[in-house]
């Protein structure tokens, strides 16, 4: 982790701040119009200690990244979980991610410390931007993204725009009813997906099979040198996680699904059975030619993304 101060300093090119935030780090940078990412630091996001903590933490990175080049920044994007109403920029509800804050006015909260144009949206929504733009979905008309970890994340982008939903909520995969009702989800959907097809349900399925350490790269490696349990562990995750992807990819007829978060650095050994899955659920006319490829810009993602949402607000010539 590097101090702020590491990367302030002029830049000889006009660049936004990209805020990435999550429960426990906040990653940022800044992000030029083309959306190079400079720069690129995190620190705690103090989301554990006070509704404002995430705040101070926020407006401490903007000053460090800001520092000495106060005429090249043209603004700030923001990404939050939660859901994010696209007009008032307000957490709408609640977040596990961020206990402190409910139907939390973020944008104007925030944009009461800053003295810089701010957008915001959800985190999922900007990786999901981001990978569309310059990653794994580049030259896509319509792709999906999700973020597995923890639990799942997606955000979906169609002609180079992000599909928000009527207040922000669109994209709730993990939230389907496709679970075979194993674990319980704090949603509180009955047969809610996520505690079987997230990091966190493979985690508690390997604590409960005996695995150890009971965590999600302790059934990759077991899976890969042979133990049957881990096996059935794996698929099983895939082929909820498929069955997610599978409805989506239905309604949505995206060319490509891009997988993102810690999951996805198992590589081939969850990319191959997660394609499998979702070749049976999704209809053959839909899977025809659809693209199941892990992200290319990894925990960066959402910096670029939330950096490329300030230039779509603020940029010149907006």
């Amino acid at each position: 982790m590097l101090p702020w101060a590491a990367v302030s300093g002029p830049s000889p090119e006009r660049f936004a701040v990209g805020l990435d935030l999550g429960g426990t780090d906040l990653k940022a940078g800044r992000v030029t119009a083309g959306g190079r990412l400079e720069g690129f630091c995190k620190r705690p996001s103090r989301a554990a200690e006070s509704a404002d903590g995430p705040l101070d933490a926020i407006a401490d990175a903007v000053e460090g990244l800001t520092r000495g080049a106060p005429g090249a920044v043209i603004g700030v994007g923001l990404g939050s979980p939660g859901v994010i109403h696209p007009g008032t920029g307000a957490l709408v509800g609640s977040t596990p991610h961020l206990r402190f804050w409910k139907a939390f006015p973020l944008r104007e909260r925030l944009a009461a410390r800053l003295s810089l144009p701010l957008a915001v949206d959800n985190d999922a929504n900007l990786a999901a931007l981001a990978e569309h733009r310059l990653g794994a979905a580049r030259g896509a008309r319509v792709s999906i993204t999700l973020t597995v970890g923890t639990g799942i994340g997606a955000g979906i982008v169609v002609d180079g725009q992000v599909l928000r939903g009527a207040w922000g909520g669109a994209g709730e995969l993990g939230h389907l009813s496709l679970g075979r009702g194993e674990g319980e989800c704090r949603c509180g959907i009955p047969g809610c997906v996520e505690p079987e097809a997230s990091g966190s349900g493979l985690a508690r399925h390997a604590r409960e099979a005996g695995l150890v350490p009971a965590e999600a790269r302790t059934v990759f490696a077991a899976a890969a040198a042979g133990d049957p349990r881990a096996r059935v562990l794996l698929e099983t995750m895939a082929d909820r996680l498929g069955a997610a992807i599978g409805a989506a990819v239905n309604i949505l007829n995206p060319e490509v699904v891009v997988v993102g978060g810690g999951i996805a650095q198992a590589g081939e050994a969850l990319m191959a059975p997660l394609r499998a899955a979702v070749a049976r659920y999704a209809l053959a006319t839909h899977a025809q030619g659809l693209s199941v490829v892990p992200a290319a810009l990894g925990e960066r993602a959402g910096v670029v993304g939330a950096g490329l949402l300030a230039w779509e607000r603020m940029g010149p010539g907006v």
